[in-house]
């Protein structure tokens, strides 16, 4: 009995009828030879079973089509049960399948996803596919690959404001999208800020540059850039204290900070009102650190700093 190609792709498809199931268990076991053959029609099928091809090779489809093609003189048998060594349709059908799935593997695993992070009212940290770490405050929004493209890291700060700490690689250069101004760095640690339509930069440690349109700064440590939506003017300056790592640190640091930069800070982070009536205590230097304390603690350290009255009306506190 001649064992054909037609009765052994029926076999894959679970087509055949007991006799015929039967008559091939028995070619399988006459001859290694035909063990090794079979192995290979089996390969086909179950690779297309786990690569799950439905929408670009459905593998049952395409042997189905096929097996309707072949001219049904080929299901005459004889008392031999060989199997042709050499079928060029199946080395078709097996270039065809592997070469996709294998295809199809490759770009699933280079093709990165999109992710997104996002935060509420609790502080975020985020490590990306590189080492990098990112700091999310409150009220939010980064997007980010699953895996960095091949020549640049690319993420984007959608919404609120990030510390990065990037980890150096030259040859792969970190670029942070915010807005209409792009970033770019290779090792370094600096915050961005998004408030009010502007974009805030403060470098920690390495070099920054950040680009609008075609004008294009660097910065240093110590260094600061707030970029306006309605202008391409980039203009850097000295940051003058370290209130803007308390959500990273828990802790609001003071130096001879004017009061009313204090009180900008504690109503970001506490979600606050804090008004400042007596513009004659605006600009009163405060030199102290507030950790882990509550915003009435630091008021009534406040209070007891510049001997001014704290009041609380509704929703507001009033300083005066």
């Amino acid at each position: 009995m001649e064992m054909n190609d037609d009765l052994l792709i029926s076999y894959l498809l679970n087509e055949t009828s007991a006799d015929e199931a039967r008559d091939i268990e028995t070619w399988r076991l006459a001859d290694p030879a035909n063990e090794v053959r079979f192995k290979q029609f089996q390969m086909v099928w179950d690779t297309s079973t786990i690569l799950d091809l439905k929408e670009q090779t459905d593998a049952k489809r395409s042997l189905a089509r096929l097996k309707m093609k072949i001219p049904s003189h080929n299901r005459e048998r004889s008392g031999v049960l060989q199997l042709k060594p050499k079928a060029d349709w199946l080395k078709a059908v097996a270039a065809v399948i592997l070469i996709s799935g294998v295809a199809w593997l490759y770009m699933t695993s280079r093709s990165p996803k999109n992710l997104r992070s996002a935060t509420d009212q609790v502080v975020k940290i985020d490590t990306l596919s590189d080492g990098s770490v990112v700091t999310l405050n409150k009220n939010s929004v980064l997007e980010y690959p699953s895996k960095f493209a091949d020549k640049q890291r690319l993420v984007t700060l959608n919404k609120g404001e990030a510390f990065f700490e990037v980890m150096p690689d030259r040859d792969k250069p970190f670029l942070i999208k915010s807005g209409n101004i792009s970033i770019r760095v290779v090792g370094t640690s600096f915050n961005v800020k998004i408030r009010n339509g502007a974009v805030e930069v403060i470098v920690e440690s390495g070099k920054v540059q950040v680009t609008k349109g075609d004008q294009k700064i660097f910065l240093e440590p110590r260094e600061k850039l707030v970029v306006f939506e309605h202008t391409d003017v980039l203009q850097k300056g000295m940051n003058q204290d370290f209130l803007y790592n308390y959500y990273r640190t828990k802790e609001f640091v003071a130096e001879d900070t004017p009061l009313w930069r204090v009180v900008e800070v504690l109503n970001e982070a506490y979600n606050s009102r804090i008004l400042i009536k007596n513009p004659n205590i605006r600009d009163l230097p405060l030199n102290t650190t507030f950790k882990n304390e509550s915003l009435e603690d630091i008021l009534q350290v406040i209070s007891r700093t510049f001997k001014i009255s704290v009041e609380k009306k509704q929703n507001q506190i009033i300083l005066k």
